[in-house]
Order: structure tokens, then C-alpha cells, then sequence
């Protein structure tokens, strides 16, 4: 059996290691990492179908992208937190439309752990469990029936087969989903109840999506341009560091090949500019080499980056506590 899940990024690294290899994976900014754990197929399909319904949940007018107007409203807030929820969604638009499709609303990581727990004012897998129940469970009796699930199930997840001729086959949906629910079902009584739910979505594995950097450049110097000049200075870069529990030492190395215009100090573009440049590339005579990791000043400025954008999901998950059970 072989599986295939659309994930919307780059790479997947199986397994977060240490040293180099995460240096360099901090530095490129983006991709998935995927929890060390065995691989529940059900249990991924069952967290999948969560996280497609939550994400229906945000898109009020069921147009396919989530706005920064439409996540305002959901969480009830005043028209002066706008701007707040525009600059999130700005760090994670990559295509630049001004709002947030599915893959890009992953990356915003509202979707993990216990950001998406907060979101649905659970505690627990059990709450989340009897969440997608509650919107899922159209003849009220507490649990889902195959036809049900199937109305909710996220189409990601797919498998194909191996024919008699030795080509791949995609299954179809329905024989998807009846897997994927025949996999849950473990008393086999024809019926998914939240016992049940919650056992599988704790068995899935956590697919963790990383957003781009660079996307972020404006929210980080906009947030510790303390004196409005415009741009940051050492002991602005320093003071960011260290509220990122970040080791500063680096600073100057950033300034120093970064700064364009010699003010030793960095402006956003110049941040832009530094966050976009790469390790050189592996090439294919290179055996037994590894790519370069990244120099101690990228390396600060992609774990800032990459700090700034997990604080702007914590930070909208924090604030739309519980919004969604109150539109369940």
C-alpha cells in the first residue's frame, strides 16, 4: 500500500536532529517536519478531516481563501484589531492575493498542537474529537456513520495501488474514506464515536508546516523599531535576540553583511535581501559532502524570523480562544 499526502510544501524531514542539519533546515525557512513516530494512516486522515473543517469554519463566505476580515469577525473583535490580523495574514500570503488558502492557513501553524486546541477551546484530543462530531453528525445520535465522515473527510488523504500490470492505481474517495473509517471503527458497530475519534487523533502524527521567513520581515521591524526611524539598530537587533531568548552574538556579523548603505543599521529591505540569499547548492559530483551550513549571522536571522512568525500564530490562536466551539 502506498500513501500519498498533498502537503503544500517543499520537503518533509523525518525526524528533527541537531547541529548542522538543523541549522540548515532553520535557515531555509520553509518545508514540514514530521514528529518521530509510527505512521497512523486512519489517524492522519482523521486529523486532516479536523483541520479541513476548521478551516471551513474561518472561511465565512466558503470562497476557498480566509481573510483578514473574515478572521476578525470570527473572533469578535473591535475594528481596531484589524491591522493586527492584515499583518498575520500578510506574513503568511506567499502568492500575495491578500488572503489565506489552505495550504498558506497550514503554514500559519494555527492548525497544530495546541494552537489548534485553543481555536476549538478544547483541552484534549476527546474535545476535538467531540468538535468534529458536532459538525459532522447530522442525525444527532453522537456519532458518525460512514456517510457522515465521508461528508467530512479531507479529500488530502489518498492512496493508490499496485495493479497486475505494475502501474499504480489511485484508489477512489469512497474506497479511501471507507478505509479510513473501517481503520477508526474499533469495535466495528458501523459507527464512529469520540472514544473512538480521539484514539486515532492521538495516534496521528504531527505534520508540522513552516511558513516563509521572509514573509515576515516587516512584522519583525515593525516590532522592535523602538525609536520609529525605520530601521533597526544593534541594540534594536540585540533587544529582539534576547526577547527570543536568542544568542545575540551575532548581531553585528548580521549588520555587517547585510548593511547596504553603511548606517549600521538594517532596514527592511536589507533584511529582505539578507533572509533571500542561500547556502550554496549541493551538487551531484559533491558525494560524500555536505551543503555549508549557514554562517552564525543567517542562522540568527532565520530563528528571528522564524520566532516572529510562531508569535503571530500564538498570538491570533491566544486571542480567537474558543471562537470556533461558539460557531459550532
Amino acid at each position: 500500500m502506498l500513501h500519498d499526502l498533498r502537503t503544500g510544501g517543499s520537503c518533509m524531514d523525518i525526524g528533527a536532529s541537531s547541529g548542522t542539519a538543523a541549522a540548515y533546515r532553520s535557515f531555509k525557512g520553509e518545508g514540514l517536519l514530521l514528529t518521530a513516530q509510527p505512521f497512523d494512516r486512519a489517524g492522519t486522515a482523521m486529523l486532516a478531516a479536523v483541520k479541513d473543517q476548521v478551516f471551513k469554519a474561518f472561511d465565512a463566505d466558503q470562497d476557498g481563501k480566509v481573510s483578514a476580515q473574515e478572521i476578525a469577525k470570527l473572533g469578535n473583535n473591535d475594528p481596531g484589531k484589524l491591522a493586527d490580523k492584515q499583518a498575520a495574514v500578510s506574513a503568511f500570503d506567499r502568492n500575495g492575493d491578500g488572503a489565506l488558502d489552505s495550504g498558506e492557513f497550514g503554514a500559519s501553524r494555527l492548525l497544530d498542537g495546541k494552537n489548534l486546541k485553543a481555536l476549538l477551546g478544547v483541552q484534549d484530543e476527546a474535545g476535538v474529537a467531540d468538535w468534529l462530531i458536532a459538525r459532522a453528525d447530522t442525525d444527532g445520535d453522537g456519532t458518525l456513520s460512514a456517510d457522515e465522515y465521508a461528508g467530512v473527510a479531507s479529500p488530502s488523504i489518498r492512496s493508490s495501488r499496485i495493479g497486475a500490470d505494475g502501474e499504480s492505481a489511485w484508489d477512489s474517495i469512497e474506497q479511501v474514506n471507507a478505509e479510513m473509517f473501517g481503520g477508526t471503527d474499533a469495535d466495528r458497530d458501523g459507527r464512529l464515536s469520540a472514544a473512538e475519534l480521539a484514539a486515532k487523533l492521538e495516534a496521528a502524527p504531527q505534520i508540522f508546516r513552516f511558513g516563509d521567513g521572509s514573509q515576515a520581515i516587516d512584522v519583525l521591524a515593525a516590532r522592535h523599531d523602538d525609536d520609529g526611524d525605520g530601521v533597526l539598530s544593534a541594540d534594536e537587533l540585540t533587544s529582539a535576540a534576547k526577547s527570543r531568548n536568542l544568542d545575540p552574538t551575532a548581531v553585528s556579523d548580521l549588520i555587517k553583511s547585510a548593511d547596504r548603505d553603511g548606517d549600521m543599521k538594517l532596514s527592511a529591505d536589507e533584511l529582505r535581501a539578507a533572509s533571500q540569499r542561500r547556502p550554496p547548492a549541493f551538487r551531484p559530483d559533491q558525494i560524500g559532502e555536505l551543503p555549508a551550513p549557514p554562517s552564525t549571522s543567517q542562522a540568527l536571522l532565520a530563528r528571528l524570523l522564524g520566532s516572529t512568525l510562531r508569535s503571530l500564530s500564538d498570538q491570533m490562536a491566544s486571542e480567537l480562544d474558543g471562537a470556533l466551539n461558539r460557531k459550532a
